[in-house]
């Protein structure tokens, strides 16, 4: 009878103890993935998103004749994640104009700056300290030439 507990083998402490590290190491990581890839995603999310409302801007821009341009500027103007001017959008873009450039009274350049806003616990848009607009990440920025060929 004695042999018999002798032969017979069980799993040791020493191997649980392991076993559960190894399974807590791998339950850790792969959280730590899930985690850091949704970051990542929102943050994709948040650079297509700023970059479709610029490109849309200039696209609206393209239909306007050459001589309306220079009053197309804008400074702040709160946008929806659809373009559309929102009070309460979560962008805020900036047209600028610079016609006559370079010297060339045929040329305009437009460079429209897209920001998503954040908003904060209160749902205000701006820094309690300083009363300025404070914005998620770095801001989206296209610029391009328009040409009077007429």
């Amino acid at each position: 009878m004695a042999d018999s507990f002798k032969t017979s083998r069980g799993i040791t402490l020493v191997e649980v103890v392991m076993a559960v590290a190894l399974t807590a190491i791998v339950v850790v990581s792969l959280g730590a993935s899930m985690t850091q890839s949704s970051v990542f995603s929102m943050r994709i999310e948040r650079v297509y998103t700023a970059s479709y409302l610029a490109q849309r801007r200039i696209d609206m821009l393209k239909r306007l004749r050459f001589d309306e341009l220079s009053g197309a500027a804008e400074t702040d103007i709160r946008i929806g994640a659809d373009g559309n001017i929102d009070s309460n959008g979560d962008y805020t873009r900036t047209t600028e104009i610079t016609t006559n450039f370079d010297g060339n009274p045929y040329l305009t350049k437009i460079k429209v700056t897209v920001n998503k806003v954040r908003i904060n616990i209160d749902g205000t848009i701006r820094d309690p300290g300083t009363g300025e607009i404070t914005y998620m990440g770095q801001p989206i920025v296209m610029e391009t030439l328009f040409a009077d060929i007429d």
